[in-house]
């Protein structure tokens, strides 16, 4: 296991918030800003729940204390959504409350299909009362392009990624290549009518075609990255004056956030073993 977490060590940051702060402040020093992230999912017990908001408080205490740039985005599943609606927008709205006496920024993160159309009712209502709140979207889900475009006609803040959770047609897309048709799609959407929006890819096409737009249509945009991928290319774009933040998540519930970065990319799976054979 000593192994294990080692290896995961390249993606998450460790098992505590004073793991998550040093990574976020060799971020801030590298020009990057930090959107932090609790691991965690599918809280089934209220106690749970009210854990979680307890360190999400206690992250913005820090975050604040230390003026640093970053933000934090929280999951649905951590945040009540698995009791009802309500449970999850008073939470939310309990967390909004203090970025906005912060004058700072939260991301709503998307998890499995099952939960898209809850998260999206309450980023709408989050989004009536607090302007400083962006949901993430997934390419690989076919109903998203429909759904970016019905947020932004209210001025929604979203963060394109291609998502992480397994989902077969019909909600889902049927193949990578039908993914990456939606996120080139939805990018050139975003740039189109969008003002203020993240590009959460590390896919060079994408990033590539998202610095040709941004020299086309100048947007209010940011690329976000995770934490352990493609280093030198967060630090390129921060030469070359772009705003890049590092996704930095962390806590003891690791294990299935390192299982779908060896997924997504299989010959991670590869570095693993070579890293068990040297010691």
């Amino acid at each position: 296991m000593g192994l294990l977490i080692r290896f995961a060590s390249q993606w998450v940051a460790g098992e505590t918030m004073a793991d998550a702060i040093a990574r976020a402040d060799d971020a801030n020093r590298r020009g990057m800003g930090a959107v932090l992230n609790v691991l965690g999912e599918h809280y089934e017990e209220r106690a749970t729940v009210d854990a979680a908001m307890d360190e999400y408080f206690a992250l913005l205490d820090a975050i604040h204390a230390r003026r640093m740039d970053a933000s934090l985005s929280i999951k649905p599943t951590q945040t009540g959504v698995t009791f009802d609606a309500d449970t999850y927008w008073q939470n939310v709205q309990r967390i909004l409350e203090r970025v906005r006496a912060m004058d700072a920024f939260l991301w709503m993160d998307m998890e499995s299909s099952r939960f898209t159309d809850v998260t999206l009712d309450v980023y709408r209502r989050a989004l009536a009362e607090y302007p400083n709140v962006g949901v993430a979207m997934q390419s690989n889900l076919r109903r998203t392009e429909k759904d970016v475009e019905s947020l932004l006609e209210v001025g929604g803040i979203v963060r394109l990624v291609k998502g992480a959770y397994r989902e077969v047609p019909p909600v889902g897309t049927a193949d990578r290549r039908e993914t990456d048709a939606n996120y080139h799609r939805i990018l050139e959407l975003l740039f189109e009518r969008g003002d203020r929006f993240a590009v959460g890819s590390h896919d060079s096409a994408m990033i590539d075609h998202a610095r040709e737009l941004g020299r086309k249509r100048p947007r209010r945009f940011e690329f976000q990255l995770l934490l352990g991928v493609r280093d030198p290319l967060k630090d390129e774009l921060v030469r070359d004056g772009h705003r890049v933040q590092e996704y930095i998540p962390y806590g003891p519930s690791w294990l299935p956030y390192f299982t779908r970065r060896l997924r997504e990319r299989p010959r991670n799976v590869l570095t693993m073993v070579r890293s068990f054979i040297s010691g």
